[in-house]
């Protein structure tokens, strides 16, 4: 049996071990109680300062990054599939729609590369993806189905392209991205009317045709 004086002794011999413990940890750090989880060794889990999270500045030109690649590939895509109508298309009306295409979104590229390096974005440099899986679509096609066919792309596009136009014209944050697309908008607009005119002259034809 421990005596009273002994008993009196081991307490304060624990007392005073923890408090020098205490003082051994850096000032705001703290363990998580009981110790590491079983398999992790002491010292391995961060301590707890308060709060850790780190947010990071947000990018201020995401939005014209976004336009540069949307309208680079937009515009490989306007180029290539207005090159196939171009030689495919039987109709004077649709065959110079393709011509207009191909240059001004062949030119269109060109400038946007120019910017991607200024904002420092890749633009991919071979056909897109989407302009290949509508060339085997217009491969199957001819005469008036080809025509029917291309114009209600060329429309789509250049509809989606408008709204990427509009969208940097009012939104932009790098200046001469901003500026380019207020400046080349009406184009824009302008050759989205002339693809929406010859699709909707086309559906109607087809609707004459059979009497719909």
């Amino acid at each position: 049996m421990f005596s009273r004086s002994q008993i009196l002794s081991c307490v304060a011999t624990l007392a005073l071990t923890g408090a020098g413990w205490a003082q051994m940890q850096p000032p705001g750090q703290m363990q998580p109680p009981g110790g590491p989880p079983a398999g992790v060794p002491q010292g391995t889990i961060p301590p707890i300062t308060g709060n850790n999270t780190q947010t990071q500045p947000a990018d201020p030109y995401i939005i014209d990054k976004d336009f540069v690649r949307n309208v680079a590939e937009a515009s490989a895509t306007e180029a290539y599939l207005g090159r196939i109508a171009q030689d495919k298309a039987s109709t004077d009306a649709v065959k110079e729609l393709g011509k207009k295409m191909a240059e001004a979104n062949t030119q269109t590229s060109e400038q946007l590369k120019q910017a991607a390096a200024a904002l420092k974005i890749d633009v991919p440099a071979e056909t897109p993806r989407k302009a290949k899986k509508d060339e085997e679509k217009l491969a199957k096609l001819s005469g008036a189905d080809f025509d029917r066919a291309y114009t209600k792309m060329a429309a789509d596009e250049q509809k989606q392209t408008v709204k990427e136009f509009t969208r940097e014209a009012k939104n932009g944050k790098a200046q001469d991205v901003k500026e380019y697309a207020e400046k080349n908008l009406p184009s824009e607009q302008d050759r989205q009317r002339q693809a929406e005119e010859l699709a909707a002259s086309g559906t109607a034809k087809e609707k004459a045709s059979t009497g719909n």
